[in-house]
């Protein structure tokens, strides 16, 4: 207790006390499924890639819709009974968001580069067509070492392959969620406008 109180904060000794033996991450089953999936997306057709993609969504639905609907309960309980805290639940929902896409910037990249290659594979193999199957088979080799290179970056900088490959996998059914309330908003907009005239 003594050496305690002898630190000008916990982090310090913490860190000069304690010794945290991480896994090297490359080695682990998360990784190389997440290069297994990403190599699926590269080399499958349209329709492979979409029905993974779908497949990601459905196994992000499972895990995460019990917990939205009981945030929602929550949610909808708290507004129910004092309304003007709705607002400052939204204000402070969409700032914990933004906060954390602005201090996970590496994984949204990472995420950007899984799902678009896959786009930009699909786009050369229409332009090849029948020829040159080998050209697919270096594209997609290169774009699998890529994203290998991109995860022992993101492993140098504190994050861990389960929880990265989740994230990664997550990103559809986000996305989906995000774009969602935005397409029913203009039906509102226009039953408004046909009841005032």
């Amino acid at each position: 207790m003594k050496r305690f109180l002898e630190h000008a904060s916990l982090t310090t000794f913490v860190q000069q006390n304690s010794t945290f033996n991480k896994k090297s991450q490359i080695n682990t089953v998360w990784h190389w499924l997440l290069l297994f999936l990403f190599g699926l997306l590269a080399y499958g057709s349209i329709y492979q890639k979409f029905l993974l993609i779908g497949l990601f969504i459905g196994i992000s639905a499972l895990v995460n819709g019990p917990l939205m609907i009981l945030w929602g309960a929550i949610y909808s309980a708290l507004v129910a009974f004092f309304p003007p805290i709705g607002i400052l639940l939204s204000l402070l929902f969409l700032m914990i968001n933004l906060g954390s896409v602005v201090k996970s910037w590496r994984i949204t990249l990472t995420s950007v580069y899984f799902y678009l290659v896959p786009l930009a594979s699909s786009l050369l193999q229409k332009l090849i067509k029948n020829e040159h199957h080998y050209l697919i088979f270096l594209f997609v080799f290169l774009s699998i070492l890529g994203l290998h290179f991109l995860l022992n970056w993101l492993y140098k900088h504190n994050s861990i392959s389960r929880s990265l490959t989740w994230r990664i996998v997550c990103v559809p059914y986000s996305l989906l969620l995000f774009l969602l309330p935005k397409r029913f908003h203009p039906f509102k907009r226009n039953k408004k406008m046909r009841v005032g005239q």
